[in-house]
């Protein structure tokens, strides 16, 4: 009997063989699945992997296309420009066969940015029931996991998969993604593709191509540096020395150690502040760490008669919430209102103590929202809480947080993870709602915006439009927040760029404005106008003309404007007079299309500007679609 069976090396050409075998598996990327849509009136362009040079043979809606791998085992099939559909079976087939069910043929939308564009279905206004509601079956999500790479990868999570739009999964969805494609799909009843990939504070670096930074000497060895560094194992790691570190402030709090909580806690020798604040605009030196508030109030016989309600809004990051040094409430998550119900059995007759204990690992601190979330309801009245505290810090001398791992400090970061990757599948145009990481470099942004949208379409080889949403009104921001929006506004040099102004729909106290729905729908109004209705009006008032009279300046505007304000003067207008900005401007409406702004000036050139703050207290020139006229600044010449 021949031994050679038996050998090492038989062995070893046994293993070598099946290896390969294995290996020519034809396989696809993950947003390759079921329920996937594939863009309408585009090459369809299906790739993968496979043995080298093995012949593989795609069917879709009846056409055969035929293909070999490279060397490499790359391959890639092309299928002919289809009109909407679905849903149909793809077949890909080599020494295996993948299949695809319920695959559509219709408009794909990337949809990116930071935690606004990330914001869950559920957590917006009514967004409870709006989950209830969001069985599509027309309408597919694709939800992009998290990542961070060095280099630019292909390699996607393969958790990473289509999925049907149904209250499962909009559940977490991006808010503002969701809006938008339902109301795409409302207007045009075509299959909808929506593939989410965001980062909830992320810069606009971290999305863009290290090539970018060419010239940018320390952004440029930053980057050399993070390309040898497993950066998701880093954010790993992150997370269990913040865990510790958390641990570690319960253990060192001397409130909880001394039960500041308690009834018989003097609080007289506790210094001031005035809250609701964040501490870095308080007296607080120590950002990080625990601190204790107390505030005293008094109920009436007729108060204590029924629950009372205590709001405080947002609290970062974490509370502990005592009425009478009993604990009635605590949420550990920094983007969660924070409303408690204390019983009855708890309220006196005179005199009540509310202590909050505030822990913050590493991030702003203090209490977010404005006075109107800041407040106390008996059965009678609501009352507000603003005003004086009392307070001291629980942990006077602590040790250093563990250094943040997050992409908004890694450039190229997200683009090399989460955006990389699709550059090769067709899609319609992008979304964008990001800025508010940036929003203390305007002048760079403005820059690096514009470069950053060439680059996408540039890596997606075509002109894909491009379509942004301006940062709303948000206070105790100053002139920082105005100047970013006409920092974003640079884009709109570009041409297929399209621009969504917020400045009347976002919350003065919340960096995440609860109402998505008038986003996603204005982003899908100028969708409409800018891709596929050009036509319409589907764009905020544009200015057309701008002519200087001898005692007004007069505004011209691409479309009928309506003044929705309090009198008949337009609020928002200032005129720049003796070295400073006049808010008394008396604007005024001329006809449907014009806005006269008054002045005294004898001399030009003139400035003038509108809305030209971080929250400005009335938005009042809109369209007839009801999106507003944004902020701008003008300087007329003579």
């Amino acid at each position: 009997m021949n031994n050679t069976f038996k050998t090492p090396y038989f062995k070893l050409l046994f293993f070598t063989f099946t290896s390969l075998s294995l290996c020519a598996q034809i396989s696809l990327p993950p947003f390759f699945s079921d329920h996937m849509v594939l863009q309408q009136e585009q090459k369809i362009v299906l790739f993968g992997k496979a043995a080298p040079y093995e012949k593989v043979t795609g069917i879709f809606k009846g056409e055969v296309s035929k293909t070999s791998a490279n060397p490499n085992g790359s391959w890639q099939l092309v299928f002919s420009p289809s009109k909407p559909g679905g849903p149909y079976q793809l077949k890909i087939s080599a020494k295996n066969t993948v299949e695809f069910n319920n695959v559509f043929v219709g408009e794909v939308w990337f949809c990116s940015g930071q935690s606004n564009m990330g914001w869950p279905l559920y957590k917006s206004e009514n967004g409870i029931r709006e989950v209830e509601q969001s069985l599509h079956d027309k309408i597919k999500l694709f939800n992009v996991r998290r990542s961070m790479s060095g280099i630019p990868s292909k390699d996607l999570d393969t958790l990473n998969k289509w999925t049907s739009c149904n209250p499962k999964t909009t559940k977490n969805f991006s808010a503002v993604a969701y809006y938008f494609g339902r109301e795409l799909y409302k207007r045009y009843k075509v299959p909808i593709g929506l593939i989410h990939s965001s980062w909830g504070g992320s810069s606009i670096e971290s999305w863009m191509n290290a090539d970018a930074f060419a010239d940018d000497k320390n952004k440029y060895e930053l980057i050399k540096k993070i390309k040898t560094l497993n950066l998701n194992q880093l954010e790993q790691d992150y997370k269990v020395e913040e865990k510790k570190y958390n641990i570690y402030l319960d253990e060192v709090d001397l409130g909880l150690k001394q039960n500041w909580q308690s009834e018989q806690q003097n609080y007289s020798s506790w210094k001031t502040i005035q809250l609701p604040n964040v501490w870095r605009r308080s007296p607080l030196k120590q950002l990080v760490g625990v601190v204790w508030v107390s505030k005293s109030i008094t109920l009436s016989a007729q108060d204590t008669a029924g629950d009372l309600e205590l709001s405080f809004g947002l609290i970062d990051n974490e509370d502990i919430t005592y009425f009478n040094g009993t604990r009635v409430g605590s949420i550990k998550k920094n983007d969660v209102l924070r409303n408690y119900i204390v019983p009855k059995e708890l309220l006196k007759h005179g005199e009540n103590i509310i202590t909050v204990r505030v822990k913050n690992p590493l991030d702003i601190g203090g209490f977010r929202s404005g006075e109107n979330s800041f407040y106390v309801r008996t059965i009678l009245e609501k009352v507000s809480l603003a005003g004086n505290w009392r307070y001291k810090v629980g942990t006077p001398k602590i040790k250093e947080p563990p250094v943040r791992v997050h992409p908004k400090y890694f450039p190229s970061s997200l683009y090399n993870a989460m955006l990389y990757p699709f550059f090769d599948y067709n899609i319609r145009g992008v979304i964008w709602y990001q800025g508010e990481s940036n929003v203390s470099r305007a002048t760079e942004y403005g820059k690096l915006f514009p470069m950053m949208i060439k680059d996408w379409r540039d890596k997606w080889k075509n002109n894909i439009p491009f379509l942004f949403v301006q940062l709303p009104n948000r206070a105790n921001m100053g002139i920082k927040q105005p100047n970013f929006r006409e920092a974003q506004a640079q884009a709109l040099n570009l041409d297929l760029v399209e621009m969504i102004p917020t400045i009347d729909i976002g919350d003065n106290y919340d960096v995440h404005p609860a109402n998505k729905h008038d986003v996603g729908y204005r982003l899908a109004v100028a969708a409409d106008h800018l891709v596929y209705n050009p036509s319409i009006i589907g764009h905020y008032p544009k200015i057309i003309e701008t002519v200087s009279m001898p005692k007004s300046v007069l505004f011209s505007f691409d479309q009928s404007i309506v003044h929705k304000g309090k009198s008949e003067i337009v609020e928002g207008f200032e005129v720049f007079k003796n070295g400073v900005f006049d808010s008394k401007a008396n604007a005024k409406l001329m006809d449907e299309k014009t806005i006269a702004v008054p002045h005294s000036s004898n001399s030009y050139p003139i400035e003038i500007r509108y809305l030209w703050k971080d929250a400005p207290s009335e938005v009042s020139i809109y369209n007839e679609l009801e999106i507003p006229l944004p902020p701008f600044r003008k300087t007329i010449g003579n």
